[in-house]
């Protein structure tokens, strides 16, 4: 081998080598970052808020998946005002995950205040009858279509869960059968963001959903690796929507980023979340 030939391999295998390295740094870093965990404050003003309902705080948090709610992460919370409701927005377990692991996140949710649920994608994969039956005894609230009167002072506003629309489970006339016979401000629960495309009610103020991680890995220019593009617009964050349905309807969407991750346990530009929410009054 010449000199010129041994000096060039040499240039070679110290790229690969850096190149290598390069990307074991980043997986470490995508690894942290997916053990992580985002606490965001939200501010909502709502319309047809009811007065005595100003200042509510909701905690909302999705997509824990495999990653485990601990302890930990009930003290980090702690640090902030309290919230009256958890609303859990589904995908809390996932093949591979026991449901006694779900359950151990769900008993931490617990002990922050009481939790209302919709399901996700992933857990119609598993066991979901049995999942179900240790939630109710854990006594959360199951609102797959159906709606929750929720009273304050003799003021009422509704929450209503719509059922994963991905795995066929979205029943939007009966989720809203029981508010139609007394309209007033609603917010909904589910897990997917698609829920938008649906018919929603006039009464309709804010829609609570996750689903898309986020995006889960967002390279530089590119976006997420994996979302089409529909989700790639409605991707993380606050949202304005207008109905194409109902004329003069304009309601509010957020995606949250989600706690845990699918497919892999890595994240890139997309760090886990919780939210607590608070519901405002227009002055």
């Amino acid at each position: 081998m010449t000199g010129l030939a041994a000096e060039i391999l040499l240039v070679v295998c110290a790229a690969i080598m850096g190149a290598g390295l390069i990307l074991i740094l980043l997986m470490i870093s995508m690894k942290k970052e997916a053990s992580s965990f985002t606490v965001t404050e939200e501010d909502v003003f709502i319309d047809d808020l009811p007065h005595v309902w100003d200042g509510t705080r909701l905690f909302f948090i999705t997509d824990l998946h495999r990653r485990s709610f601990t302890a930990e992460h009930v003290s980090l919370l702690a640090r902030h005002p309290s919230a009256e409701l958890v609303l859990l927005g589904g995908d809390i377990i996932e093949q591979g995950v026991t449901i006694e692991q779900a359950m151990k996140s769900v008993e931490q949710l617990s002990k922050i205040a009481p939790i209302v649920m919709v399901h996700g994608n992933h857990d119609h994969k598993c066991n979901t009858a049995q999942l179900d039956a240790e939630l109710i005894k854990a006594g959360v609230k199951i609102l797959d279509n159906t709606a929750m009167r929720c009273e304050k002072d003799g003021e009422a506003i509704w929450l209503c869960g719509i059922g994963d629309s991905s795995s066929g489970y979205a029943n939007v006339r009966l989720a809203f059968a029981r508010s139609d016979s007394e309209p007033s401000c609603t917010i909904v629960l589910a897990h997917d963001p698609v829920v938008i495309r649906e018919k929603l009610p006039s009464y309709v103020q804010l829609v609570l959903t996750g689903h898309t991680h986020g995006g889960q890995i967002r390279l530089p220019i590119y976006g997420p690796l994996r979302l089409n593009q529909f989700y790639r617009r409605y991707l993380s964050g606050w949202y304005g929507i207008i109905s194409k349905h109902v004329p003069n309807h304009a309601f509010q969407l957020f995606i949250s980023n989600g706690f845990g991750t699918s497919h892999v346990p890595m994240r890139w530009n997309a760090k886990p979340q919780g939210h607590f929410i608070t519901l405002r009054r227009y002055p």
